[in-house]
Parts: C-alpha cells; structure tokens; sequence
C-alpha cells in the first residue's frame, strides 16, 4: 500500500470556512449536480435542472436556464457547453445560453464527453424488480445534434472517458471490464486479468484513462493495453484524477497516489467525495481531496509526499468538483459553488490567524447577504 501517513491538518493547523478561501461563490436551485470551468466561465447544473453560467474574473451571470432535471454530467468546447439532464442531452451556445439543440434518449443520460469531433452519451435502464441496471447504450451524435449511432452496451457504463479516436467505458457487473467505442468498430469488450467491478474513470483526453474498482484495484489504460494496475486496500474507488500520474480516494477515508508521486497514502478519516488536482501553495500541482463525516472537510495535499498542507470546514457535502490552470471549483449538496484561484488561496493562506478569523466573519457576512438577495 505504501506509505501511510495520518493528517496533520486537524491537530496542528487552523481550521477556515471553504467561502473564506473562495474568490467567487455562486449558488445554483438545490444540489449541485456537475461544475465546470472553461476559459473564463463558470458553470453548473443541479439535480432540479436548473444550469447556470457565470464569468469569474467578474462574477456576473451571463444566463441561466431551468429544464425538467436531474442533470448529471458534462463537456464543453469553445462553443458550446453539452450536458446531461433526465433523459435527455443538450447543447447550449456559452456566449448567450442558446439552447442549440436537445436530443431526447432511451433511459436516463448518465455520462457525455467530446471526443474526434463528436458527443458521446451513455445511458442506462434502471430495473426495480431486480434491484439493478438491466439496460445500457452508448450514442454518438454531431454537433448539430443528429444521432449518428447507438451501441448497446453490456450493463451500465460507470465512467466515460476520451481517449484520441475513441471513447472507453468502465463496466461493472456482468462484464467487470472495459469497452472501447469507435464509430467505425462499434464496441469492442475487453477483460481485466481480475474481474472487479469498475466503479469511476477519468476524462481522459490527452490523458491516459485511468479505472477504479470495487476492491480498491485502479487499472491505467493506453489505446487497447493496460499499462499498470494497482490495489490501495480493499475499499472501493470513489474518486480519482490524473495528472502524470493517478490520485484516488477510497469509501475508507484514504487517499493514495501512484508510483509516480512516491505511492503514498492518507487517511482523511470519513468517506472521500471528491479528489483533483490543482492550485497548491508552492509550485507543484497540490491533490484537493473532500471527505465527509457529519460535516465535510477539504484538504490540501502535498502531492510528492501526501502530507496535508491545509484543512478546510464545510458545512455542506461536496458533490462535484473541477479543475483547469490554478482554478478549481467545487459543488455542494445546498447549491452552492465555490471558486478558488491560486493567486487568492495563497494569498489568505499566509494571513494572520486573526485575520483569516475576520474573512470567515465577512464570508457569513456575505452568506447572509445572498440568503437576502434570494442567491
């Protein structure tokens, strides 16, 4: 497992509210469902259907739009942002919040990525009488929105990730594998030496596709070859993110990296939500992990050794986040999103206990002011 290290943070480091550290903080119609940052805007979409753009250098609100709900996931390009919401995929123009085009599916839409100039979506069948997904399909659809293909899959796809000409999908039972989609080949299953479940993925994109299981195992995927697998204890997979190498976060409260970062672990101590890669207070890429138990915590993680730089309290449970440069954003279980930029995060990190004491008093502040205003 390699090295295990306890956090620090509690005991030896103050504790700031995460909107104190927060340069922006946004709300959306109950909980967040995805966020995500491209360029200089910022978006979310909540379980009720509503989704929301915002700039962040200035804060306005460029538009915001209400569908039927629960949206789940999303991509975006320069142009267009394209989300998932019920049964449905659509696609709406970011300058203006133009809804371009919808596409409605078979089952509920559950994953979309961009990938060799198309949109993919899976979707999957819920069966109550047998307690678990009966049907799944990948779709393939142009940017004007024409379904070009759709390839039953074996069971539900648990992640979706791009990878050049193809997309790949993590499969939990009956495959316990993976499948690579091409418009020309269609589906292709392939198996894993160990059959465990796959339980989350990463994008993807110029990155390898990395899977995490059911047992803690992770397996890193180039083109049709598996070029690393793992096991980190016998906890499931919750969350993951890549960056040179691998971050996961286990249902056990650790966190664990790949060899390339000295294969270190954490133990946050609760379940862990969220892991990425981001800002940091020095200048290596920091591992952002949020773990939750009665309250939710977030911690800054010194990605070469895995000691823990910085605790953050959170009243509510983080339920999505996202990265891009020295950005990341998170999403809570109340609506709300939270934007911390480099620049700012290192900037309060070095005040005065007294003074970071007063940022979380005018964050309440400022709290309330919102509640006010109605968001």
């Amino acid at each position: 497992m390699g090295l295990v290290l306890e956090s620090r943070a509690g005991c030896s480091m103050a504790v700031a509210s995460l909107e104190s550290y927060s340069s922006l903080v946004r709300e959306v119609d109950d909980e967040c469902a995805f966020v995500r940052a491209s360029g200089d805007f910022l978006f979310s979409g909540s379980r009720s259907g509503e989704v929301a753009c915002w700039n962040i250098s200035s804060g306005a609100e460029i538009w915001r739009r209400t569908f039927d709900g629960p949206c789940s996931d999303s991509d975006c390009n320069e142009e267009f942002l394209f989300f998932c919401e019920s049964d449905s995929i659509h696609a709406i123009r970011i300058s203006s919040g133009e809804v371009i085009w919808s596409a409605k599916l078979e089952g509920s839409s559950d994953f979309v990525r961009i990938s060799n100039g198309f949109v993919w979506v899976t979707t999957s069948v819920y069966n109550f009488e047998i307690q678990d997904y009966s049907e799944g399909a990948v779709w393939q659809i142009d940017f004007g929105g024409d379904v070009r293909n759709r390839f039953e899959t074996a069971g539900r796809a648990w992640s979706l990730s791009s990878q050049e000409s193809q997309v790949v999908m993590g499969l939990s039972r009956p495959k316990c594998g993976y499948a690579i989609v091409t418009e020309e080949d269609g589906i292709g299953y392939l198996e894993l030496e160990e059959q465990h479940p796959v339980t989350i993925g990463n994008e993807g994109g110029s990155c390898p596709v990395v899977l995490g299981h059911s047992n803690g195992m992770v397996t890193e995927i180039i083109g049709h070859e598996v070029v690393g697998a793992a096991t980190h204890g016998e906890s499931s997979v919750r969350a993951i993110d890549y960056s040179d190498g691998w971050v996961v976060g286990l249902d056990s409260g650790f966190v664990s990296s790949s060899e390339f970062f000295g294969s270190w672990s954490v133990n946050l101590h609760g379940v862990i939500d969220v892991v990425r890669f981001g800002p940091s207070l020095c200048d290596e890429k920091g591992v952002w992990a949020s773990s939750w138990e009665k309250e939710s915590k977030i911690f800054l993680i010194d990605s070469s050794d895995g000691s823990v730089e910085m605790e953050i309290s959170h009243h509510s449970r983080i339920r999505c986040s996202f990265s891009i440069g020295n950005v990341i954003c998170f999403g809570d279980s109340s609506g709300c999103v939270y934007v911390i930029e480099e620049n700012v995060l290192r900037r309060r990190f070095s005040l005065p206990a007294e003074k970071m004491s007063e940022e979380d008093r005018n964050s309440e502040m400022r709290k309330k002011i919102r509640g006010l205003r109605g968001g």
